[in-house]
């Protein structure tokens, strides 16, 4: 089983809950949205050289787990990323190697299942040995059509503690929608108010998370690019 591979390395977890954690980030190739392209307004992908399906190197299934393993023996978050890790044939690699590395490591607790972060544009209830960071695209991304609703649904009522749902807010019309899905959908847990780096500033976000008493958010910011800025492979 092959796929195509941006890059694999260890680096520490920038956002969400595991903000800060030793982390194998394992980037696919390939993810058909582009997000921030709404009107005028400018692509604001993180990781636009990993868009591509070809943006990489095919790897076996196999040498994925072996360099993984060599970059790490010791019980670390695994995180599976892109591009787009379960869009096309990276779906199914992505499963299977979610459940060889959970037979190979043998470790309990936090490093059990892989963390997949996806773009919300995928279906997720029929994944195995993942938790997820499942984004859901606003009206400033361009995208919030291709969203699965199901995946809302899924993630609220599996009610997984490592699980969590991230809302990246490019202006106060997104922010407002952020509310209004929250609320329709009554979900609960681990919500992430993320704001587009370089274009919201996070106290202005914070603001707004406080003038509406908006107890059930999680202000994440991408403290990877406050550490390194737009580098790659860190």
């Amino acid at each position: 089983m092959k796929s195509v591979v941006h890059e694999i390395y260890l680096s520490v977890s920038g956002e969400g809950i595991s903000t800060g954690l030793p982390t194998i980030f394992v980037r696919f190739a390939g993810c058909s949205l582009r997000c921030g392209m709404d009107g005028n307004r400018k692509l604001w992908c993180d990781t636009p050289y990993a868009l591509s399906p070809n943006a990489g190197k095919q790897m076996e299934l196999e040498d994925v787990i072996s360099e993984i393993g060599s970059i790490s023996s010791s019980p670390t978050q695994i995180l599976l990323t892109g591009g787009e890790p379960l869009e096309n044939s990276n779906r199914i690699f992505s499963q299977t190697l979610a459940e060889k590395l959970k037979q190979s490591r043998q470790v309990s607790g936090l490093y059990t299942r892989v963390r997949v972060e996806t773009n919300g544009a995928e279906p997720i209830r029929d994944l195995q040995n993942m938790v997820f960071t499942l984004d859901y695209k606003l009206p400033g991304s361009g995208m919030e059509n291709k969203m699965i609703l199901d995946n809302l649904e899924f993630v609220r009522d599996r009610n997984d503690n490592l699980d969590e749902i991230k809302f990246v807010i490019r202006d106060r019309k997104d922010f407002d929608r952020t509310l209004e899905v929250i609320d329709g959908f009554k979900l609960k847990g681990n919500l992430l108010a993320s704001p587009v780096f370089g274009e919201l500033a996070p106290e202005i976000l914070v603001d707004w998370i406080k003038e509406n008493n908006r107890t059930d958010l999680r202000l994440s910011l991408q403290t990877h690019k406050y550490i390194w800025g737009e580098k790659r492979g860190v």
